[in-house]
């Protein structure tokens, strides 16, 4: 598979058959990069770890994204709500599926993390806060060995909501 986004910095790889650079990831390494990109508030570089076809589900919301479009839409609103938005790893753990399931370079990354900002912008309708958070939280990537297609982010957004005084305490 070809690299779609020639804006993103240059990744392990080789020139494939048709004289197109043809990216390799490291994809633990990857998730690390892309989580830093996110802690620097940098949108563009964290959506170059993605196929356009992505699949984006984080599990608080009941409509996942389908397109690297829709992603970039659905991270706006926390960048803008959330300018500080940082990441701090946990751990990150890689597989590759069994050599009978028919993968192609292909596997696994999880990451556990906790997720800090600092509410200074409108979010969800309710106005800036000022007040911080910081949520434990697991993201699950699925790769094709070049680009990431699917994730899927799991945390309390109860907790979320009641640190950046938006909702009460249970």
């Amino acid at each position: 598979m070809t690299r779609r986004d020639s804006s993103a910095t240059m990744r392990p790889g080789s020139w494939d058959s048709g004289n197109r650079w043809e990216f390799r990831m490291d994809p633990s390494q990857a998730v690390r990069d892309e989580i830093a990109d996110l802690s620097r508030g940098d949108l563009e570089a964290v959506l170059s770890y993605y196929a356009d076809d992505v699949y984006f589900e984080d599990t608080s919301v009941p409509t996942p994204c389908r397109t690297k479009s829709e992603m970039r839409d659905f991270m706006k609103v926390f960048f803008d709500a959330f300018p500080d938005l940082r990441i701090e790893i946990r751990n990150v753990f890689s597989s590759s599926p069994s050599p009978s399931g028919g993968g192609q370079g292909g596997g696994y990354v999880t990451a556990e993390y906790d997720l800090l900002g600092t509410m200074r912008g409108e979010f969800l309708g309710h106005p800036p806060t000022g007040r911080g958070f910081r949520i434990k939280a697991v993201s699950i990537y699925e790769h094709n060995g070049t680009l990431f297609t699917k994730e899927t982010v799991y945390y309390d957004s109860a907790s979320l909501f009641s640190q950046i005084g938006v909702m009460r305490e249970p």
